[in-house]
């Protein structure tokens, strides 16, 4: 009776933060894809906490529920709380992505259909595939959120995937961690199933689609109450990076430390360095992959990694290491090999749609013409796709250097990475070392930012070359 306890509170979590993420960002978005000036800033704003670590949006609420936490119910409204802010804005920028073409809402306009007919017979059914799979992404993202969960939770919160840590490693009961794990591959299934009744299918974020869509005054409320919240949430770490311990300087001088007291094994430096060298293995080969698949009919099913636990696929590969080449089971490698298991469908579900949605006859004429494989794939389809495998590597190089769940099984000792030295930096008692920690999430957050800055203003640099420059 307790694993069915575990399995309704982690389905129950799961499910609520999708359908608030829904909920929420679908007005948005409506308001979104009516903005023209602003849109750029407004998506990267939106975009920045769903590309965080899960632990360290925990983070930035802690301190703003405080004591309340020690309630279980308080734990769970918050944790919901807080994927709702991580995915809201994600929910949002899908919508806008979905948006039907001009063409489409001004013949029914013609036709004498009123705004909310257009919205419910034209609108709604064709984005309800692109926002099945957003919401199923959201919900696998949320049931296998560890950080979030042991960050507010405080041990009040009981989750499949904070038994199975608890049984694998405090109990080493490692029969009951696998009835658990199997549990948990149940629920993603059952989301699976629910999503494919609803014909989901991924779609392009950053297309170019003329729309017309009449501003959402709902939507915009909403938008604003959300960026707000961002800010709010998110700045309280830039403030704390200024004030806790020795202050801003102190904080950043520090990093090349080892914390108060020498918490860490190694400095936050190195555990940089660290993550940058596992992000490189790992964007590279999920990025390989996720090519691949793109050019197969693989539909959802291969996303389904998404939804098992890293913390799973961390304690698989650490039982399964002893079967492996003592230099890969001991070294750094092992975990950029693992992370490449649920990074490669997340870099496939931004470069799927967007292959797929090339023009066939233009690789045909390329091989008609005599091109072979490797000259179509450099010369036509790398120009063309330029666009969506940057974002794909963007976004998938964020998530690498942000894992926590795997990393906490595979990496010890001087192979430790920014998100396991940033953990026990604030769960350990000091100023110095909580200055430490926020000094390194704003760093991390300002890398966000210009993740997506970037990735924006490349999309936008696309648009003009294709529109070309406007006459006077």
């Amino acid at each position: 009776m307790a694993n069915i306890g575990l399995f309704g509170t982690t389905a129950f979590i799961a499910l609520m933060s999708a359908v608030v993420s829904l909920a929420f960002g679908y007005p948005i978005g409506n308001w979104l894809a009516s903005q023209r000036r602003h849109k750029k800033i407004i998506s990267s704003v939106l975009l920045v906490p769903f590309l965080l670590p899960a632990f360290l949006v925990g983070l930035a609420f802690r301190p703003l529920i405080g004591d309340y936490l020690d309630d279980s119910r308080v734990g769970i409204a918050a944790v919901i709380a807080a994927h709702s802010l991580m995915n809201a804005g994600f929910i949002a920028v899908v919508t806008a992505a979905s948006m039907v073409p001009r063409e489409q809402v001004e013949a029914a306009s013609l036709d004498g259909a009123s705004r909310t007919a257009i919205v419910r017979r034209i609108q709604l059914p064709q984005q309800l595939p692109a926002l099945s799979a957003a919401g199923l992404l959201v919900a696998l993202y949320s049931a296998t959120s560890f950080g979030l969960i042991i960050t507010l939770g405080q041990g009040t919160i009981r989750t499949l995937e904070t038994e199975i840590v608890t049984a694998a490693l405090q109990r080493l009961d490692l029969p009951h961690a696998a009835l658990l794990a199997l549990l948990q591959t149940v629920l993603t299934l059952l989301f699976f199933l629910f999503s494919r009744r609803l014909g989901a299918s991924p779609t392009a974020l950053f297309g170019h689609t003329e729309t017309h869509v009449t501003p959402s005054p709902v939507g915009r409320i909403l938008g604003i109450g959300l960026i707000a919240a961002i800010v709010w949430v998110l700045g309280g770490v830039f403030a704390r990076a200024l004030t806790a311990g020795p202050g801003l300087v102190g904080n950043v001088v520090n990093l090349a430390g080892r914390g108060e007291r020498d918490v860490l094994n190694v400095t936050v430096v190195e555990a940089v360095g660290n993550s940058l060298r596992n992000m490189v293995v790992a964007v590279a080969l999920s990025l390989a992959i996720a090519w691949w698949l793109s050019a197969k009919r693989v539909g959802l099913a291969v996303l389904l990694p998404i939804g098992i636990s890293p913390v799973v696929i961390g304690l698989t590969a650490l039982v399964l290491s002893g079967y492996l080449p003592t230099w890969v089971a001991t070294g750094w490698l092992l975990l950029p090999l693992v992370q490449v298991i649920f990074l490669a469908p997340l870099a496939f579900q931004i470069i799927s749609p967007a292959r797929r949605s090339m023009s066939h006859d233009l690789l045909e004429a390329a091989q008609l013409d005599g091109a072979n494989r490797f000259q179509v794939f450099g010369f036509v389809e790398l120009p063309a796709m330029i666009k969506p495998i940057v974002a794909a590597t963007a976004l998938v190089s964020l998530a690498s250097f942000g894992e926590f769940g795997a990393a906490r099984f595979l990496t010890y000792g001087s192979n430790e990475t920014l998100p396991l030295v940033m953990f026990r930096l604030m769960s350990r008692p000091g100023g110095e070392n909580l200055g430490m920690a926020m000094a390194a999430a704003s760093m991390f957050i300002v890398l966000a930012v210009t993740v997506v800055w970037a990735v924006s203003s490349a999309s936008d640099r696309e648009k003009l070359g294709k529109r070309g420059p406007r006459g006077r």
